[in-house]
């Protein structure tokens, strides 16, 4: 019959305490500035500036794609590019 290895009280919290600190460790990284910015603030500017680039290339788009479509109406030969 295999040796079973006994957890004492002692060495229990031992390996608590030393869990926690690790897991405070990582918190403080995550989630709190603490002299620098932390990875949550980060992806936060991140999604922000990404969300600000979105927008700025949609509404080129939108703007490209009028005027190529009153370039083309023009080609045709459709007075004022087709605007009544």
């Amino acid at each position: 019959m295999e040796e079973q290895e006994l957890v004492t009280a002692e060495a229990c919290a031992k390996r608590h305490g030393a869990l926690m600190e690790k897991l405070e460790s990582i918190e403080k990284r995550l989630f709190i500035d603490n002299g620098t910015l932390s990875i949550q603030t980060r992806l936060a500017r991140h999604e922000l500036a990404i969300r600000a680039i979105l927008w700025v290339a949609t509404l080129s788009g939108g703007a490209g794609g009028a005027l190529l479509v009153r370039a083309i109406a023009a080609a045709a030969g459709t007075p004022d590019g087709g605007v009544p």
